[in-house]
């Protein structure tokens, strides 16, 4: 019998914004509401996929695609939910009423939608804020430091979690608080481990008196530049910190010059190009 009841098209809309389908579902179609709720959870997978995995080789426009699909969606579903009351309640030939208990529902529908959906709430920036700080934030690269792997412009993503669970890895591409200016974050290769001696001689690498031939690192040319980078000078890298260099060696502001970056400055590491769209994909 209950759906022999009028049923409140705002409230069926306030419903389907909590919720996708949920307002068809009060309005009696529960099948219908199942069906929309499970709809847009299908691209859903891809993108997480594609912004957690470094080795994702889709296509960033795509989700771009996806982004706007979803968007409409949300809006036909919730046009959809206000039908659905409208229709339940002329084929029943019942009118709208606004009950005590419906009124509590709108108020705590608009709350939901006010304070916990607007993006300017407390709680949403709150979750945004705990995902950049602890999780993965973008970064834009403003100069030509690291090409070829960087490109002035790209837009990247960096694992903010990863240096809590492993350690620094020779070879990383990693993001960091400048030492010389705490308010700046750089985009470097890591190269020199702590307790190592590090030199740059004839254009190579060599970390405890070896020269470095692995990729990415031999067929680079390092220039004998700064304090820290002085042609025959071998450095030590004291316990915690590390020694960073620019791919583009010849153009870079790099512990050549500012020394070594502790391991407390390191932000996370830099595992992805997300846009220009046709570079898009892992950063080696």
């Amino acid at each position: 019998m209950d759906n022999l009841k009028p049923k409140e098209p705002l409230l069926a809309v306030m419903f389907g914004v909590m919720v996708t389908g949920l307002g068809q579902i009060y309005t009696g179609k529960i099948k219908r509401g199942i069906i929309l709720f499970i709809i847009p959870l299908l691209p859903v997978i891809p993108l997480i996929y594609y912004v957690m995995d470094p080795y994702a080789t889709t296509n960033l426009i795509l989700f771009v695609i996806l982004v706007i699909a979803a968007f409409s969606y949300e809006i036909f579903t919730i046009v959809d939910a206000y039908r659905c009351a409208k229709g339940h309640n002329f084929s029943n030939n019942l009118n709208r009423t606004i009950t005590g208990g419906k009124k509590v529902w709108l108020i705590i529908g608009i709350i939901f939608f006010g304070f916990i959906l607007n993006p300017s709430s407390i709680v949403a920036k709150g979750i945004a804020l705990y995902i950049k700080q602890n999780v993965v934030q973008a970064f834009n690269i403003p100069t030509e430091t690291m090409t070829p792997t960087l490109l002035k412009g790209d837009l990247i993503l960096a694992d903010k979690a990863i240096y809590k669970k492993e350690a620094p890895k020779r070879g990383d591409v990693i993001v960091f608080i400048y030492p010389e200016n705490t308010k700046k974050m750089f985009v470097k290769r890591l190269v020199g481990l702590p307790n190592e001696t590090l030199e740059i001689k004839n254009g190579s690498i060599y970390i405890n008196g070896e020269p470095l031939k692995t990729v990415p690192f031999e067929n680079r040319y390092y220039y004998n530049r700064g304090e820290y980078g002085k042609e025959g000078q071998v450095i030590q890298k004291p316990n915690d910190s590390y020694f960073v260099l620019g791919d583009n060696s010849a153009s870079s502001q790099d512990s050549r010059y500012f020394g070594f970056v502790p391991k407390l400055y390191l932000i996370g590491k830099a595992y992805k190009i997300y846009y220009p769209f046709g570079r898009s994909g892992p950063i080696k």
